[in-house]
């Protein structure tokens, strides 16, 4: 079982207007003798910010994104925070034309929660073949909290992220000769209203905000984007 969604495209493929296009040649026909600081800006306004490539070019095949929490790293309702990390990653990958099929993350944490035992744990490949993937975005927690230190009302969370091709059992992304065997991924919120700690209702919304910039995050690795885009969209709200 997939979700659908529908293609959308890249909002950053936008025309320059021809006012700015103008200003770029003008600038480009700036003597070298002079100071042609407007170069800068101009190229800003025209192509936009700079953006970070992808740091895996992910296969278009079915795959399952699966968010593993096998140390307890996520103190509260761990399988609702699961899910909605993984469900924005591969939100993220499909509206961004990089995939054109996900597995529900629903559907693999079903399988984890009735073969699972406490001394057997499925492979991930295992867990793959199960659901029809045929490549997992392994997303191992490593922390979630409310506050790095206990006093600053900032949420973080830390993960390792790794694909795995299923029928190969191998590891894609790191590379197999990569000095890691994973990607470590972290994301930090702005200070956060400390109103929202003194509610349950409110920690809910500090931990699914959470949840979806991790998720954000995780997409990004394999597409190029604009660094924190929806961190500073997030804050907004």
């Amino acid at each position: 079982m997939s979700p659908e969604s529908s293609p959308i495209r890249d909002p950053s493929r936008r025309r320059a207007c021809p006012g700015v296009l103008n200003f770029v040649v003008a600038a480009s026909l700036c003597s070298p003798l002079l100071s042609c600081n407007i170069v800068g800006p101009v190229a800003y306004l025209a192509l936009g910010p700079p953006k970070v490539e992808a740091q895996y070019l992910l296969v278009d095949r079915p795959t399952l994104v699966f968010v593993d929490d096998r140390n307890n790293a996520i103190p509260l309702a761990a399988s609702r925070i699961r899910r909605a990390i993984a469900d924005k990653a591969s939100t993220d990958l499909m509206a961004m034309e990089i995939l054109t099929k996900t597995i529900s993350p629903r559907d693999a944490m079903a399988v984890t929660r009735e073969r699972d035992r406490n001394d057997r744990l499925l492979p991930i490949e295992a867990i793959g073949e199960i659901v029809d993937a045929q490549q997992v975005i392994y997303v191992e927690m490593v922390s979630f909290v409310g506050s790095p230190d206990g006093v600053t009302p900032r949420a973080t969370a830390v993960c390792r992220v790794k694909v795995i091709d299923v029928a190969n059992r191998t590891r894609l992304f790191p590379a197999p000769d990569a000095q890691e065997p994973w990607q470590l991924v972290s994301v930090t919120t702005r200070a956060v209203d400390l109103e929202l700690y003194r509610s349950p209702a409110g920690r809910r919304q500090i931990e699914l905000m959470l949840a979806e910039q991790l998720g954000d995050r995780v997409a990004k690795l394999f597409y190029k984007h604009v660094p924190d885009e929806l961190g500073s969209r997030l804050q907004r709200r």
